[in-house]
């Protein structure tokens, strides 16, 4: 595994290559589109449970509001 240094730095290097090639709206797009699929790739391994985050979600509805 690289270390978080290394992972920080090509990724970086990644969006800034993007950045310059395609324009920052562009770039906003393609950042979501990863993040869309981390998130797809994670579910699939089983790694986040979407029924207990849906659970989780919905029993923290209907509490009142702290003062």
């Amino acid at each position: 595994m690289a270390h978080a240094k290394t992972v920080g730095l090509v990724a970086g290097l990644i969006a800034g290559i993007i950045i310059a090639w395609l324009g920052f709206a562009k770039f906003l797009i393609v950042a979501l589109c990863v993040l869309i699929g981390w998130f797809v790739a994670k579910v699939y391994l089983g790694e986040i449970d979407l029924l207990d985050t849906y659970e989780r979600f919905q029993s923290g509805r209907g509490r009142k509001p702290r003062e």
